[in-house]
């Protein structure tokens, strides 16, 4: 595994059931691109369905089981309001920067 490699992705606006398999085929290509650690930018996310959560559950799970790990950075809004309802901030960490999501993930893949 490339343990190093930390892709960030930004998701579009609003990912719903129309936009979520191209997403969804993005995340799932660096997984099989064996990258170390995702970062996704919910920065410009204004709205988040239910599949893009589970999306972003999978993707996060595949990620662990491999030693990898995948970290959430600038939600704000609704996005951050459903994630953190759901309780899913406890599996996919949430921070405030893209920065410090790249420091955490690297410091999870190195550790």
């Amino acid at each position: 595994m490339a343990e190093t490699s930390i892709i960030v992705v930004v998701p579009p606006v609003e990912i719903t059931e129309r936009t979520l398999p191209d997403f969804e085929r993005e995340l799932l290509a660096h997984l099989d691109a064996d990258v170390g650690g995702i970062v996704v930018d919910l920065e410009p996310v204004a709205f988040i369905s239910s599949s893009g959560l589970g999306t972003l559950v999978k993707v996060g799970m595949r990620l662990d089981r491999r030693g990898g790990c995948l970290a959430l950075a600038r939600a704000t809004g609704p996005a951050l309001h459903t994630i953190t309802l759901l309780g899913l901030d406890q599996k996919l960490p949430v921070f405030p920067t893209v920065a410090a999501a790249r420091e955490h993930v690297s410091g999870a893949v190195a550790g």
